[in-house]
């Protein structure tokens, strides 16, 4: 048996980040998950991965070429992230922004929505047309069946 840890805590959406957190009560409670689990897990997602990514395939292609028309630059945005295990590894995405959107972030940031670290902007102007349609529709979040492929994330659980 492996143990797997789940936390806890009340929710937050509502609060300030660093006052939820001031406020929460963590409760981590340890459980034993078959083995069998796990392998059945990834299992799923390996075949529902491969089956997404090669149905999706021909829409792959319409949306790289959305991208390129809208917007110069790359097809795919990608940044590290953390995974289980404190492993870290290639987040993929479409990209919505136009090329450099990094660079502008000071000129738009105070426009940001909400306090700390995160980023939010409603109706973006670093975003460009087509991407704005990806974001409305979720489809900016499809090659991320790659990483699940590769086992850095699960269809199934938490984002990292």
């Amino acid at each position: 048996m492996i143990a797997a840890s789940t936390a806890t805590a009340p929710r937050i959406a509502d609060a300030p980040i660093q006052e939820a957190v001031a406020r929460s009560h963590w409760l981590d409670a340890a459980r034993p998950v078959p083995r069998i689990w796990l392998v059945a897990k990834r299992a799923l997602d390996i075949v529902l991965s491969a089956l997404l990514l090669v149905a999706l395939a021909p829409l792959f292609v319409l949306i790289a070429l959305g991208i390129k028309l809208s917007s110069p630059g790359p097809v795919l945005f990608w940044q590290m992230r953390v995974g289980k295990g404190g492993r870290e590894f290639r987040f993929y995405k479409f990209r919505t922004m136009i090329d450099g959107a990094h660079l502008m972030h000071d000129d738009v940031s105070h426009l940001n929505e909400l306090d700390g670290p995160a980023f939010k902007i409603a109706d973006d102007p670093r975003v460009h047309d087509f991407g704005s349609l990806l974001r409305r529709a979720s489809l900016d979040e499809l090659p991320q069946l790659w990483n699940v492929l590769r086992g850095d994330m699960s269809l199934v659980g938490p984002r990292p």
